[in-house]
């Protein structure tokens, strides 16, 4: 029986992490996802509601990296009419030519994955960029700006909400994208494909599907709270 026979337990091989897209069937699967469809859709939609929603009318909208059943790291983003508390942060206006990235879960070499292949999705469904809302302080259910920056965006305004700063950052589609290697001291390149005839981004309302869950008035109502967005924006640990 050789090795095996001498009581030597075989290690099994580990697992290669694969990305893959976020469906309204597996949203409720992800750790942390919910809470992070709540705060930016302002509990109009539960995650999968949302997914199932977004996905039929625009595309993807999340992605998730997983080693297994493991789940390392995800991707949130859309519209900006499915994201309404983007309206309330004083950076704005956000681009027309560009999708909105929420939010991004895991370490930093899982979330630098995750970004090049979010800018890979959009360019090739004919965006021009995608944007962001940076927390200066790191703070919970948002991206913090430092990550941002250090891959590459770049920072377009400044803005502060409830005395908390806040920056709208950019990354434009040319022919690569700029990932920061931090862990190694040096600064990636992924080349993305220059596709001809891409689909033009979807525009949508900004009242989001038929204005039934992102109507003016339950905007404004959210906007009005301020006891409650206090709450969620002070109330987070510092960190992605």
């Amino acid at each position: 029986m050789g090795r095996l026979g001498l009581g030597l337990k075989m290690r099994p091989l580990p697992f290669i992490p694969a990305i893959s897209e976020i469906s309204g069937a597996d949203a409720r699967e992800i750790p942390g996802l919910e809470a992070v469809v709540s705060y930016w859709t302002q509990g109009a939609f539960s995650s999968e509601e949302w997914y199932e929603e977004v996905t039929d009318a625009w595309g993807t909208a999340g992605l998730v990296m997983k080693r297994g059943d493991e789940v390392m790291g995800f991707a949130v983003y859309g519209p900006h009419a499915y994201l309404p508390r983007a309206d309330l942060y004083p950076v704005g206006p956000l681009g027309s030519d560009a999708a909105l990235l929420a939010y991004l879960e895991g370490d930093p070499r899982a979330r630098r994955h995750l970004l090049v292949r979010v800018a890979r999705d959009l360019k090739t469904r004919g965006f021009g960029g995608v944007e962001a809302i940076g927390s200066d302080l790191g703070l919970s259910r948002h991206i913090p700006t430092r990550f941002l920056l250090e891959n590459g965006w770049e920072p377009l305004r400044r803005g502060f909400r409830l005395g908390l700063p806040y920056t709208l950052a950019r990354a434009d589609f040319g022919n690569t994208v700029e990932i920061g290697e931090r862990a190694r001291g040096l600064m990636g390149r992924v080349k993305l494909p220059v596709l001809g005839g891409a689909p033009s981004p979807v525009t949508l309302s900004p009242q989001g599907p038929g204005g039934a869950r992102m109507s003016p008035s339950r905007r404004s109502s959210g906007a009005s709270s301020g006891r409650d967005d206090r709450r969620l924006d002070d109330g987070g640990t510092p960190g992605a």
